[in-house]
């Protein structure tokens, strides 16, 4: 270190500098140090004074031998064996006679060359994050079973399966976790009770996170990750990058803990999956998921391996502020006291080589919706494709000395719009009334009467008794979850949800940037409950639910929190006691623990987030639920690209939608809370009946229909095909594209029926 002293005692400022940069860079190559885009960093785990360093053995680390594994379970499809050495198993699909390990493809081993540290993450069954909260400054490690210096216990054979005890002495954790097949899935489970921590606090766990890995080695492979309608991320031949970590938390992140993250799209399925070559599974989280999060890995981040995983969460970390001003200082803590949730179940289905793909993997979770959730295939016969009309009452823009009330559409109007429509040949259509309450869109919380600017409740039941005489169903839009008018009694400091320091938290509006209070659940249930009858008598066919479904959170709130799959049970109540009161319930952009409640979604996700992780956007979610809900895209007359937006909705066998007013569109150029592009009714009615032509001529015999096939048959060119044989081939190219004998049209689309031949 002679030449550092030389340095400072020179006292030049530049080689000072350039020296502790060549000691931090020096440092960092040693410990082989890698970042994500994430806070929390998957990282080699580092020895403290304070708590227990990670224990390494002197020998480098190995999968398992073949010849230690046994069979213990065998279903019609596949055969269990487990190695009671390790804890790790083998799946052997006696269908394709494909092997699937619970630890990266021992073809590809010798080939690793990453650190010592990695290497052993890859050979273990369990991956653990940790931290010491004796120390001042929480830094979460990660560390993994050892054999050798771990233990296994309590090992049994159980009816389909097996069971064991992961004990991490030096560390002080004892996970029991349980692994059973049935039929064509394997599926392995965290036992929450015998879950145990020491001196440590235990922040997630990752069983078997390595199942399924592999190497790209010229199959056509990748990861499906649940981003938007889901999303594919290819096999390809990477050299080490950093910076394509997939680490999305399952149902969005948790406002209470992690705030609300827009930068991409929320996880609305608790799914993931695998394809490589002819071999192919598809992951469903099937207990314990409001605690997951779904991190994948492509070749040439931590190793040479792709891998996808659930990850179990125990914790979660949050600001923990020290004034009361929170805004202007806090550190970072963790819930100390508790564990979060209780048992954590995934299941591997493993798919046979003919639906080894992400067509494969969605209808395999739409059987699972069927015969796990009681989703149900729609009646066929349905009156083509319904157009899903949404009207806007009113809402407040800012005024001299007060809010000013917008008055958008009355109830005399929309029936005026309904009465168009149907005239120019749209009988199917379903209405949803907005900003319906009084103050209009803005006034979060308030509900009955209607406001009498647009008509009242003597308006809105004369409405919907029209809307019923033409076959014509009427839903309100409501939003239970944000209250800033105190409406059904509510008081922020009685029945907002509350973080663990004991604050309410408030949501932030998009356009006039107030602060909204966020309400618990329960409290919500109780108000909803107390609506049912005024709803009822104004004859409405179901209520739409604006964030119930969508957002999921932590709420410690002493009188109605309640922790986060609490919370997505207590919506799910919500869910039920609409539908079992009024007949009908309408999600927007839910998750998928609503399908069973709901009946159509509106604004579902139709793309990726565009970020660096996924290649392409799939229709995964669509193929899943077609046939057993509707769902429609962004509104017509709101569309970003209105071209492209059109044919996606056509390629993903979305429904209709537009978003109308009877005033003009600059009334609500300032509004607090609705803001479009273009809604007035009267510049849209010719264009609307026309699409909706096209879009029932195309989709209208289908809708009861599943999507059996989805494929890419050139750049930007996509078939979708029907179970009956349509099938709809869209050419987004600025060229035409020449389809055999046929030619697509560029920026269009063509229809062929079953007997039509494939080129």
């Amino acid at each position: 270190m002679k030449w550092i002293k030389l340095l400072l005692t020179k006292r030049s400022l530049p080689a000072v500098i350039a020296a502790v940069l060549i000691v931090i860079a020096v440092i960092l190559i040693a410990a082989n140090t890698r970042f994500t885009w994430k806070t929390t960093v998957d990282a080699a785990p580092v020895s403290t004074d304070n708590g227990p360093s990670p224990v390494q053995t002197d020998k480098n680390p190995t999968l398992p031998d073949l010849s230690g594994f046994s069979k213990v379970a065998e279903s019609d499809v596949l055969r269990l064996k487990m190695n009671a050495a390790t804890g790790h198993f083998i799946m052997e699909d006696k269908r394709d006679n494909e092997v699937y390990y619970s630890y990266p493809d021992p073809k590809y081993w010798s080939k690793e060359k990453i650190s010592k540290t990695w290497k052993q993450h890859l050979a273990s069954p369990i991956m653990i994050q940790y931290v010491d909260f004796s120390e001042p400054i929480l830094n979460p490690k990660e560390l993994s079973f050892t054999p050798g210096v771990d233990r296994i216990k309590d090992l049994k054979t159980i009816p389909g399966g097996f069971q064991l005890t992961f004990e991490l002495p030096e560390a002080g954790f004892t996970i029991p976790v349980q692994v059973t097949i049935d039929g064509d899935y394997v599926e392995t489970k965290i036992i929450r009770e015998g879950t145990k921590e020491n001196k440590l606090g235990l922040i997630w766990v990752r069983l078997y996170p390595f199942f399924g890995a592999t190497h790209t080695d010229g199959q056509e492979g990748y990861l499906f990750i649940p981003d938007g309608p889901g999303a594919l991320i290819n096999f390809k031949d990477n050299e080490l990058n950093v910076n394509k970590v997939y680490d999305e938390s399952v149902y969005g992140s948790d406002m209470v803990y992690q705030g609300l993250d827009n930068n991409r799209n929320p996880v609305s399925m608790p799914v993931f999956g695998m394809k490589s070559g002819n071999k192919g599974f598809l992951a469903v989280l099937n207990d314990g998921e409001a605690y997951a999060s779904i991190v994948a890995s492509p070749s040439g981040v931590f190793s040479n391996y792709n891998w996808i995983t659930a990850q179990m969460n125990f914790r979660s970390s949050f600001l923990q502020y020290t004034r009361k001003n929170f805004a202007d200082s806090g550190f970072v803590d963790f819930n100390r006291d508790e564990l979060f949730g209780g048992d954590r179940v995934v299941r591997y289905y493993i798919l046979d080589k003919a639906n080894s793909d992400y067509v494969g993997m969605a209808e395999r979770y739409r059987q699972y919706l069927m015969e796990e959730k009681g989703l149900k295939k729609m009646d066929a016969g349905t009156s083509g494709v319904p157009l899903y009309l949404t009207v806007v009452g009113g809402d407040q823009e800012k005024g001299t000395l007060a809010s000013r009330y917008i008055k958008g559409t009355t109830t005399s109007e929309a029936e005026q719009m309904v009465k168009t429509l149907h005239e120019l040949g749209i009988a199917n259509m379903s209405v949803t009334y907005t900003g319906w309450q009084k103050g209009g869109y803005s006034e979060y919380g308030r509900t009955l009467p209607a406001d009498p600017s647009i008509g009242g409740d003597e308006g809105m039941k004369s409405f919907v008794d029209y809307a019923h005489s033409l076959g014509v169903p009427v839903y309100l839009d409501t939003e239970y979850a944000l209250n800033n008018t105190g409406a059904g009694g509510f008081e922020k400091k009685f029945a907002a949800v509350t973080n663990l320091a004991g604050q309410t938290i408030d949501v932030r509006m998009p356009y006039n940037e107030d602060n909204v209070s966020a309400v618990s659940d329960k409290f919500n249930l109780k108000s909803v409950e107390g609506d049912m009858e005024g709803y009822r008598k104004l004859g409405i066919d179901g209520l739409v639910v604006g964030r119930t479904g969508q957002e999921l959170f932590s709420d410690y709130n002493t009188k109605y929190g309640s922790s986060r799959d609490e919370a997505k049970d207590v919506q799910v109540d919500i869910l039920k006691t609409i539908q079992s009161k009024l007949g009908g319930v309408q999600g927007l952009r839910s998750n998928f623990y609503a399908l069973p409640y709901v009946h159509h979604i509106q604004n579902m996700v139709s793309d990726y987030s565009y970020d660096l992780f996924a290649d392409e956007a799939v229709p995964f979610a669509q193929i899943a639920t077609h046939g057993l809900i509707t769902y429609s895209f962004d509104y017509s007359n709101n569309r970003d690209e209105n071209g492209n937006g059109f044919l996606r909705e056509i390629e993903y066998g979305a429904v209709p939608s537009f978003v109308f007013t009877h005033a003009d569109t600059s009334d609500f150029l300032s509004a607090y809370g609705i803001r479009f592009y273009s809604t007035k009714f009267s510049d849209w009615t010719s264009y609307a009946a026309e699409e909706y032509k096209r879009f029932n001529e195309t989709l209208g015999d289908v809708q009861d229909q599943f999507i059996v096939a989805h494929r890419t048959l050139d750049h930007n060119v996509k078939e979708t095909e029907y179970e009956r044989g349509k099938r709809i081939i869209v050419n987004y190219n600025t060229e035409p594209y020449r389809y055999g004998d046929l030619e697509v049209p560029a920026k269009n689309f063509i229809l062929l029926d079953k007997e039509a031949a494939k080129p």
